[in-house]
């Protein structure tokens, strides 16, 4: 990656980097990747379990 400041999560085995925007709000920006990573984790659960209802 190249030089500058990014946001990181880590969660589940997974590592998820962002780069911080001159714009952003370093708490928003961390918001806003904590978020993506929820309805990511969320739509794989429910694709599992409607799999595993069929």
């Amino acid at each position: 990656m190249e030089g500058g400041i990014y946001i990181e999560a880590i969660g589940l085995g997974a590592l998820r980097r962002k780069p911080l925007l001159a714009t952003e709000s370093p708490y928003t920006a961390a918001d806003n990747l904590v978020h993506s990573e929820d309805k990511n984790r969320k739509a794989l659960y429910n694709s599992w379990k409607s799999k595993k209802i069929l």
